[in-house]
C-alpha cells in the first residue's frame, strides 16, 4: 500500500510537472511568436528593397566588382568575429538572466568592441596585403571595415534588448538599414558612382540606422552604461564558444572565395555572391525564427528542461514546414531572383541555385539545431563539427572548383558541391548532440505533412510549367500550404494564435 500510494504520489508530481511545463511552453510560445513574427513581417518589407538595391549595384558594378565586395565581406566577418568575440550569442544570454546588469553588460560589450576593432582589422589588411592583394582592394578592404564597426555599436544596442525579449528594434532597424540604403546608394550608383563611393554611401546608412538603435535602448529603460571587469569577464567567457563557432562559421565562405578566386574566373566569384546573396534573402526565416527563440530557450534551459525540449521541438516543426517551399521555389524557379541581376551577366548562378536549394533545407534544420546546443551550452562540440565542414571546403574544392569550371565554365558550383556535404554533417552531428526526446511523433507528423504538400506543390508547378514563373510560382506555394492545411500540418490553435498577434499589432497602429 505504501508502495502504491508513493507511485501515485510520483504520478501527480510528474503530471503537475508536465501541467507547469504546459503552461511555461505556452507563455513562451506566445512570446516567441511575437518575436518572431516581428522579425519575418521586417524581413517581408525589406527583401524586395534589399534585392533591389542588389540588383542595381549587380547591374552598375557588374560581375568583377560585385565579386570583389562579396569577397572583401567574407573578409570583414572574420575580423569582425574577433571584435566582438561571441557576445551576439553571450550579450543577450547574459541580459535575459540578469536584466538588473544590462548597462554593465552593454557597457563592457562597446569598450571591447571599439578596443579591439583597430588591431583586428589592421591585422586583416596586413594578411590580405601578404597573399597578393592589391591596393584597390585595401582600400575596398578599409571602407567596409569601417562601416562594420559602425555596425557593431548597432549590434551590441540590439542584443542587449533582445536579452529582455523583445526583437520589435531589430525589426525595425532591418527595415531602416534597407530603406537608408535604398535611399543614398541608389541614387550613387545612378549618378555613376563606383564601388569606393558605393560603400561610402552604405556607412553613412548604416551610421544612420546605428543613431536610430541607440536611441531605442529607451523601450528596456535605457540602461546606465559603465564598464565592470566582472562583466567583461563573463563575457569573454560566455562568448568563447560562439566565438569559435561563428569563426568556424565564417572561415568556411572565406575559404570559399578565395579558392574560388584562385581556380575559377572572376566571373564565377560574382555569379557565386549572386547567388549567395539570394540564399541569404531565402534564409532568412529560419534567421528570425532562430533570433526568436534563443533568448528564451536560453532562460527555458535554466528554468524547466522540459518546457525547454517541447520549445525546441516545436522549432524544428515550424522550421520543417517553412523550408520546403522556399527549397522547393529555389529549385524550380532560380531564374526569378537570377533577373533580378541581369540574366544576361549572371546567368550561370541559375545552377548555383539549383544545387544551394538541398544547403537551404539542411541550414533551416541546423540553424535551429545549433540555437538549441547553444542555448544548453553546448556550443563547443557543434564549433567543432563546424570546422569540420572548413576541412571539407579545404579539401574539396581545389578538386571540385577546377573540375566545374573546365566542364561547366563556372567553379563556383564546386563551392555549391562542398557547402551542400557540410551541412549534411552539421544536420548529422546536430541530430546526434540534440536533447533526448527532440524527434517525437508530434514532430514526424508534421515532417510527413511537410514532404505531402512539398509533392502537391511540385505537381501544381509542373502543371503550370508553360506559364511565366511570376504567377507560377505564387500558386505553387499557396498549392503547399492548401495541401499542408488540408493534411493536418497546421494547427488551429497555431493559426488562431498567430491571427490574434496580427489584430492585436494592427488594431493598435491603425487605432494610434
Amino acid at each position: 500500500m505504501i508502495v502504491r500510494d508513493s507511485r501515485l504520489g510520483a504520478a501527480a508530481e510528474g503530471a503537475e510537472a508536465a501541467g507547469s511545463s504546459a503552461h511555461v511552453i505556452g507563455g513562451a510560445n506566445r512570446s516567441v511568436l511575437k518575436n518572431a513574427m516581428f522579425l519575418v513581417v521586417a524581413q517581408v518589407l525589406a527583401t524586395p528593397l534589399s534585392l533591389f538595391v542588389s540588383a542595381v549595384m549587380g547591374r552598375r558594378l557588374a560581375a568583377k566588382d560585385f565579386g570583389t565586395l562579396y569577397l572583401a565581406g567574407t573578409f570583414i566577418a572574420v575580423a569582425t568575429l574577433f571584435v566582438e568575440w561571441g557576445q551576439d550569442g553571450a550579450l543577450p544570454a547574459l541580459v535575459s538572466t540578469d536584466r538588473s546588469r544590462a548597462g554593465k553588460f552593454l557597457g563592457s560589450a562597446l569598450a571591447w568592441r571599439l578596443l579591439a576593432a583597430p588591431a583586428a582589422y589592421a591585422v586583416l589588411a596586413l594578411g590580405c596585403m601578404g597573399i597578393g592583394y592589391g591596393r584597390d582592394f585595401e582600400v575596398v578592404l578599409i571602407l567596409a571595415a569601417a562601416a562594420s564597426v559602425v555596425w557593431s555599436v548597432s549590434a551590441a544596442c540590439q542584443q542587449t534588448i533582445r536579452g529582455f525579449e523583445r526583437t520589435d528594434v531589430t525589426a525595425y532597424a532591418v527595415i531602416g538599414q534597407q530603406l537608408v540604403a535604398a535611399a543614398i546608394v541608389i541614387p550613387t550608383l545612378l549618378l555613376g558612382g563606383r564601388l569606393r563611393a558605393v560603400l561610402i554611401a552604405q556607412g553613412m546608412a548604416t551610421a544612420l540606422v546605428t543613431a536610430f538603435v541607440w536611441r531605442s535602448l529607451r523601450v528596456v529603460g535605457r540602461p546606465r552604461l559603465s564598464v565592470d571587469g566582472d562583466s567583461v569577464r563573463q563575457l569573454m567567457s560566455r562568448g568563447t564558444p560562439f566565438l569559435v563557432l561563428g569563426l568556424s562559421m565564417a572561415l568556411q565562405p572565406s575559404v570559399d572565395a578565395v579558392l574560388l578566386s584562385r581556380f575559377g574566373s572572376v566571373e564565377a566569384v560574382g555569379w557565386h555572391a549572386a547567388a549567395r546573396k539570394l540564399v541569404g534573402v531565402l534564409v532568412f526565416p529560419s534567421t528570425a525564427l532562430m533570433s526568436a527563440y534563443y533568448p528564451t530557450l536560453c532562460r527555458l534551459y535554466e528554468e524547466d528542461k522540459v518546457a525547454f525540449r517541447l520549445l525546441l521541438a516545436k522549432g524544428l516543426r515550424i522550421s520543417t514546414f517553412l523550408v520546403v517551399p522556399v527549397a522547393i521555389g529555389c529549385a524550380l524557379y532560380p531564374d526569378i531572383g537570377i533577373r533580378l541581376y541581369s540574366r544576361r551577366s549572371f546567368g550561370p548562378a541559375e545552377d548555383n541555385l539549383r544545387i544551394m536549394s538541398a544547403f537551404i533545407v539542411l541550414t533551416y534544420l541546423a540553424m535551429m539545431l545549433g540555437t538549441g546546443l547553444s542555448a544548453a551550452g553546448r556550443q563547443r562540440p557543434w564549433a567543432a563539427a563546424q570546422f569540420l565542414c572548413v576541412v571539407i571546403s579545404a579539401v574539396a574544392d581545389p578538386f571540385l572548383v577546377p573540375w566545374f569550371q573546365s566542364h561547366r565554365g563556372n567553379g563556383g558550383l564546386g563551392v555549391c558541391v562542398s557547402t551542400v556535404l557540410s551541412e549534411v554533417l552539421m544536420v548529422v552531428v546536430g541530430m546526434r548532440l540534440a536533447p533526448a526526446g527532440i524527434v517525437d511523433k508530434d514532430m514526424l507528423r508534421g515532417f510527413g505533412a511537410a514532404l505531402a504538400a512539398g509533392a502537391g506543390m511540385v505537381a501544381c508547378a509542373r502543371i503550370l510549367s508553360g506559364v511565366t514563373p511570376f504567377v507560377a510560382a505564387p500558386v505553387a506555394v499557396a498549392a503547399y500550404v492548401a495541401c499542408l492545411w488540408a493534411t493536418g500540418g497546421v494547427k488551429r490553435d497555431e493559426v488562431v494564435a498567430l491571427s490574434a498577434f496580427l489584430t492585436r499589432k494592427f488594431g493598435r497602429t491603425v487605432g494610434s
